[in-house]
């Protein structure tokens, strides 16, 4: 099968956790609902007009860290909304927020790389984002639609282009190998505890997939392992895919 794969790349980043209140609390990485609504924004869909395309069934979604990470909480000064007088800001109302911000190790000279892998099962859709995010043409990417940020519009980032790897299911759950990607724990048969990198390893309950009403589905939440180092993970699980460049990932399901 082929497989489009290209980097999210900024400086900050924010995925609010929708479970969030007073609060806003961030995942560490991009859920798939995020991913698929960032592809579906650069190919000029309609806001809620996607899930059913980009369904588990129809689309798979792949994720890797590829650098370290850390959250830090900031107090936000937001415009406190109770009518739509308030938006402009003029009745100088506001509320201090808890905002969670996942920032690179390195703050000064690093920034947060997330690595995605994509499958469509419809060719046209693959086709077009493959031209959209040019491959061969490593120094732009075009959208029909969005301008790209890590999660909330202040976040801004970019996108930078890999390639289009071909992909072949790897049987065998019990072998080890090194997992670049997040893995779903019900995927996974055996997590491998390296010395150094151990401690990293994190697990989130990320959604994957909502309804045309914007609800989970049945299948539309996951819990996956996470490794905060960005060096992919040790282990051994189920429905993994071998690249032709000899990399391992998991889908996101």
């Amino acid at each position: 099968m082929d497989i489009l794969a290209f980097h999210l790349r900024g400086k900050m980043a924010h995925f609010r956790k929708y479970y969030s209140n007073s609060s806003a609390l961030s995942y560490w990485v991009p859920p798939r609902t995020t991913i698929t609504g960032i592809i579906a924004g650069l190919l000029g869909m309609e806001r809620d007009s996607y899930y059913e395309q980009f369904s588990l069934h129809e689309c798979k979604v792949a994720l890797a860290l590829c650098s370290p990470l850390k959250k830090t909480m900031q107090k936000m000064n937001l415009l406190m909304i109770k009518s739509s007088n308030d938006l402009n800001g003029s009745a100088d109302y506001h509320s201090q927020t808890a905002t969670e911000f996942i920032i690179p190790m390195d703050l000064v000279n690093g920034y947060l790389d997330y690595r995605v892998f994509i499958h469509h099962k419809n060719i046209a859709i693959q086709t077009d984002l493959c031209k959209l995010l040019s491959p061969d043409n490593q120094s732009f990417y075009c959208s029909k639609g969005i301008a790209f940020a890590l999660g909330s519009a202040q976040n801004l980032g970019w996108i930078e282009t890999d390639r289009v790897y071909q992909g072949e299911p790897l049987p065998g759950a019990e072998e080890k190998c090194h997992i670049s990607t997040v893995v779903a724990v019900r995927d996974l048969t055996h997590l491998e505890l390296v010395t150094d990198i151990t401690h990293s390893y994190l697990k989130e309950d990320l959604p994957l997939e909502f309804d045309s009403r914007r609800n989970l589905t049945a299948k539309g939440k996951g819990e996956f392992i996470i490794n905060a180092n960005g060096t992919g993970i040790w282990g051994s699980a189920d429905k993994l895919v071998q690249l032709d460049n000899g990399e391992v990932i998991a889908w996101m399901q």
